[in-house]
């Protein structure tokens, strides 16, 4: 390995150490419902089923009712259409233009966006719901569908601080997970032994370190390409589009919009038939080889406009296909980049690639649950690392009042999250807000885990309690879903909803894991009695 000098070693620690202490609670935070929001899909599905599965991707048929919807919106709101699938596979149409701005002198302000959103059953192609509003009322009536999915993604990606500003803490988050993920390989002398290697003889601030060592070390590569991808995602349109189009663009984002994603088609101001969706959906799956999952077009019913298709990914490929059709007389246009331009491109096949690296959905379950597993593992260091740097000064009070604020987020934030679905359950049985109902509960849990956090004798009793409870929480969900409506497990085999099925499993066996740990688990080094601070290096985080 890379041979360092003592002084350069212990600088690098310190930075390793502060990188993560000064925002480790937060990183935490992102990395462990990160964890859960790989499985965003499933938890959907799981949370909010339709009475009978629906085929992966758009299905047939579709055509003639999308194109009654369409004619019964308001022309001035059809601007842009979008047609996907959301929780249990139902389907999501939404038009959506630009109200009449009222008539302010001297107002420059833009016209608010509005729209119609339709929820479709798409075994039945009937509508279930109909939301006619501005743009933040269709947004809640889409997150409502997938409530419990939305809630733990949305916290992932920039913890629920308004935008721009949640996508900035979460970049500034995967930089520094970059830096501790760099420091850290450099810092130690013998990673290939130290893959392997636990003292389980030697005091147990020691063992602890091992285990933190050993973790770390097996999802370093893992732990770089998330921190790079997610700083990607979160900067990229919060800070990259908007800087790009300041200082190439003299601040026209339109102009770089355009130059990024290419020239928007031209529009004639002509009122002409669309063409039929079915035909253009049939032709892209020849095309691409997998069913689209995703239309968006501009301009409906009118000349020049364009339909765009996405499929995702083919099996043993890592990115889909995009490909254009024209509006009007369902023709095949080009195959579009997915993300940037209108042309192949190196910069499109990068930026395309974030998303499956990041996600880890490329290889279907299999790939997920290889990425949950790496994700528990990086929650996990990241959670060591604090303890054992909070526990080496455990002779200073502050110190002492940080160990158990560790302690609170560390193990209270799983227990709010099992708590989370209590409150999208109760409320969509009682017809309530759900995502109201969704805060509260979450509320409670951070409340209840900083009430045990701030009462309980030390560390070992912080743990314990928390995680129990935990577990208890897991024990009760499948429970409480059917109890409100849901499917029980008979019902839901015999109509091919196998997921809700193993959802509840997983939600068994999360509980039998966390008293598992409860009662069996190795204790931190702290939990007997104070640790003062490691007089080798090697006891340095």
């Amino acid at each position: 390995m890379i041979k360092l000098s003592q002084e350069r070693t212990k600088h690098l620690l310190s930075i390793h150490g502060w990188s993560g202490v000064l925002l480790g609670l937060l990183l935490y935070a992102v990395i462990c419902t990160g964890t859960v929001a790989v499985f965003s899909t499933e938890i959907g599905d799981w949370s909010n089923p339709l009475a009978t599965p629906s085929e992966t991707g758009l299905p047939s048929g579709i055509n003639t009712l999308v194109q009654t919807l369409a004619d019964q919106v308001d022309p001035a709101y059809r601007e842009e259409f979008f047609l996907f699938s959301s929780a249990g596979g139902r389907l999501m149409l939404q038009f959506e233009g630009h109200q009449p701005a009222s008539p302010t002198p001297g107002s420059s302000e833009p016209a608010p966006h509005y729209g119609v959103l339709y929820a479709i059953d798409p075994n039945r192609l009937q509508v279930i719901n109909r939301v006619e509003g501005p743009e933040a009322v269709l947004d809640e009536a889409r997150h409502v569908a997938d409530a419990l999915a939305d809630f733990f993604v949305e916290l992932h990606v920039r913890l629920h601080i308004p935008s721009p500003w949640g996508l900035f803490v979460t970049g500034v988050l995967g930089l520094i997970m970059m830096v501790a993920a760099i420091t850290g390989f450099l810092v130690h002398r013998h990673l290939i032994r130290e893959l392997f290697t636990i003292r389980r003889h030697k005091d147990g601030l020691l063992r602890a370190r091992d285990a933190h060592v050993i973790a770390g070390t097996w999802t370093l590569p893992f732990a770089f390409v998330l921190a790079f991808t997610g700083s990607f995602f979160s900067f990229a349109t919060s800070l990259g589009l908007p800087a790009m189009a300041m200082v190439v663009f003299e601040g026209d984002q339109e102009r770089a919009l355009a130059e990024v994603f290419g020239e928007p088609a031209t529009i004639e101001d002509r009122d002409v038939p669309v063409a039929n969706l079915d035909a253009i959906l049939n032709d892209a799956e020849q095309r691409t080889g997998v069913r689209p999952n995703f239309v968006a077009g501009g301009h409906w019913g009118k000349a020049g406009a364009e339909i765009r298709v996405f499929s995702p990914a083919r099996e043993g490929m890592l990115t889909g296909r995009s490909p254009v059709y024209a509006a009007e007389s369902g023709q095949f246009l080009r195959d579009q980049p997915v993300l940037v331009g209108q042309q192949p491109s190196a910069g499109n096949t990068v930026a395309a690639l974030m998303a499956p690296l990041h996600f880890g959905h490329f290889a279907g379950l299999a790939s997920k649950a290889a990425w949950f597993a790496l994700g528990f593992a990086g929650a996990y260091v990241a959670l060591t690392g604090l303890l054992l740097w909070t526990q080496r000064r455990a002779t200073q009070p502050f110190w002492q009042r940080m160990t158990r604020v560790v302690h609170w987020v560390g193990y209270g934030l799983p227990l709010s999250m099992a708590m989370t679905p209590y409150g999208t359950f109760v409320a969509q049985s009682k017809g309530w807000p759900v995502l109201s109902a969704q805060w509260w509960v979450f509320g409670c849990g951070v409340l209840l885990s900083l009430f045990i956090a701030g009462l309980a004798r030390s560390s070992l009793h912080i743990r314990r309690c928390i995680v129990a409870l935990t577990g208890l929480a897991l024990l009760g969900l499948p429970a409480v879903r059917m109890l409100t409506g849901g499917p029980g497990w008979a019902e839901a085999l015999s109509t091919g909803r196998n997921g809700i099925v193993a959802g509840d499993l997983v939600m068994l066996c999360g509980a039998l894991a966390c008293w598992l740990l409860c009662w069996f688990g190795a204790r931190p080094a702290d939990q007997r009695k104070p640790v003062h601070a490691a007089s080798t290096q090697e006891a340095v985080v």
